[in-house]
């Protein structure tokens, strides 16, 4: 249904200069737009402001007759249905959502803990080998010493040890 730009401002309840900021700054598309009285469509209402926001025709008119007057009792009845369906699914649908978000909550908190554990035994690890090292370089350059101290003693005691006069040497 196409209505006047009056029309259309009065059902989403703004004046006629802020409906036309607002062709210009949202996208509303105009039926003849370059005529002297262009229209919008209703549906393009509804989809720029939302159903919620939108005014129908007949209840601006002072028409409104309540939905069920005019429908047939059976779609009355299958409206009624529909809409209990819809209430429920979108229960369970907040519930689903609800379990998601904890079970995601649980999840990360997990991975977290998981994350800290790996970090602490990677660095545990790391500490050891790099203890081991300094253990190994350590042994080794003391054992290095060692030797080279043994090799000392060796050699002083050498010098140390008096040398055997034979019974050939005659000096004194």
């Amino acid at each position: 249904m196409q209505v006047s730009i009056s029309t259309a401002a009065k059902m989403v309840g703004v004046t006629r200069s802020t409906l036309y900021e607002h062709i210009r700054e949202k996208p509303i598309s105009l039926i003849d737009a370059d005529t002297k009285r262009p229209k919008i469509d209703v549906s393009e209402l509804i989809r720029v402001y939302g159903p919620d926001n939108v005014t129908p025709l007949e209840k601006l008119n002072g028409n409104a007759k309540p939905a069920n007057e005019s429908a047939p009792p059976a779609l009355v009845t299958e409206n009624a249905v529909l809409k209990e369906k819809l209430q429920m699914l979108e229960a369970e649908r907040d519930r689903e959502r609800r379990q998601l978000t904890e079970q995601i909550d649980n999840l990360q908190e997990s991975l977290k803990k998981e994350q800290e554990a790996v970090s602490k035994v990677t660095s545990m690890l790391s500490d050891q080998r790099s203890e081991a090292e300094k253990r190994a370089g350590q042994d080794t350059t003391q054992a290095k010493k060692l030797a080279d101290l043994e090799q000392q003693v060796k050699d002083l005691a050498e010098q140390q040890k008096p040398k055997k006069k034979g019974w050939w040497f005659f000096g004194g």
